[in-house]
């Protein structure tokens, strides 16, 4: 039998087995771009706002928060580390400071590149749409 500390810990991972199955689902022609381009918008909005991952916003030590956080773009329970990673994402230099501290950790680096190459896919599934 699963114990419940394991079942969210595949519940806090299934996305990236969705991942995958858009991996999977390129290779299998029966399937339409349709589906892909779906499939691949939602994997990217998983990592942006759902993904489990540290919070990396600055402590008044100027260390990185630890605590954990929901996704690329939204911080820790701390209401001023959220607004903190958002702002990061729109302010001219801050994108490639948030960047660098998401790509700190492992599960900052999973959910970056899962949202990249979901992003890729998704563009790549539309277009192969449009073209058809």
């Amino acid at each position: 039998m699963v114990g419940r500390k394991t079942k969210r810990t595949l519940g806090s991972f299934w996305s990236f087995l969705a991942f995958v199955a858009v991996i999977a689902l390129w290779a299998i022609p029966s399937i339409g771009p349709g589906v892909i381009a779906a499939l691949s918008a939602f994997v990217v909005l998983y990592c942006l706002f759902q993904a489990p991952t540290w919070c990396c916003a600055n402590t008044r030590k100027n260390e990185f928060c630890r605590n954990n956080a929901n996704g690329i773009l939204l911080g820790c329970h701390i209401r001023q580390h959220k607004w903190q990673k958002l702002t990061m994402a729109v302010k001219e230099q801050a994108p490639a400071k948030a960047l660098r501290r998401m790509l700190s950790n492992m599960s900052g680096v999973a959910a970056s590149l899962s949202a990249v190459a979901g992003t890729i896919s998704a563009s790549a599934a539309t277009v192969t749409l449009l073209v058809k």
